[in-house]
């Protein structure tokens, strides 16, 4: 083997709080997403980030690409080619497809739609609007892209990838293709299947992993 040490749970402190949290907030994204009418402080938060200026939109639109399997993508080649990480690196692009097919599976449950179909004005910056929208699959994936790149990062450079994935969120909202409780879901469900990959990381590991913590 190539001697890679791999640190429990990817070296987060809390890896079951944050298995708890992320699935509170799926269910309480979910609770909101099945209601009708959709409540309406989501529909004006919705409206106040959607009208962002668009420059603030192009700015984010390039980070919104890391919601897309090139996230995974990215992170995976990072960690095979810096860390040597083979094991890491495969588990990191199988949980990003993981991620971007089981969003849709949950759009199809829920059929939630898009902004369009709730707000008539909303700026509707990529595609034409119509679709399902919960939960967003752009911030599933860039969540569970964000928390393979942290098991593999250290210090202070561990604040980047959450970042950029709320980010990614936010850029959705802004694009007028999603409604808030739609991001909240992908977070959640994206933290999940991160949280989830590392397991299976660390069963698979040939040696015991460290429990040092970087946070």
């Amino acid at each position: 083997m190539n001697g890679v040490v791999r640190r429990a749970w990817g070296g987060f402190a809390h890896p079951r709080g944050l298995a708890i949290a992320s699935s509170i907030a799926l269910a309480g994204s979910y609770a909101i997403a099945v209601r009708r009418p959709v409540p309406g402080w989501e529909l004006r938060h919705t409206e106040w980030i959607n009208s962002a200026p668009d420059a603030i939109a192009d700015v984010l639109y390039p980070i919104m690409q890391l919601g897309t399997l090139a996230g995974p993508a990215i992170v995976a080649v990072g960690i095979a080619a810096v860390r040597r990480d083979w094991l890491l690196s495969g588990a990191t692009m199988l949980a990003g497809l993981a991620a971007w097919f089981g969003a849709k599976g949950v759009k199809r449950m829920v059929e939630r739609e898009r902004p369009l179909g709730f707000i008539a004005d909303i700026i509707i910056r990529e595609g034409d609007g119509t679709g399902l929208g919960f939960v967003s699959g752009h911030s599933a994936v860039a969540a569970t892209a964000a928390v393979m790149a942290m098991a593999a990062l250290r210090g202070r450079w561990r604040l980047i990838p959450p970042v950029l994935a709320f980010l990614v969120g936010i850029a959705r909202v802004v694009h007028g293709v999603h409604l808030t409780a739609d991001i909240v879901g992908g977070w959640a469900l994206g933290v999940l299947i991160g949280l989830g990959a590392l397991g299976l990381v660390d069963l698979a590991s040939p040696r015991p992993t460290t429990t040092e913590s970087a946070s």
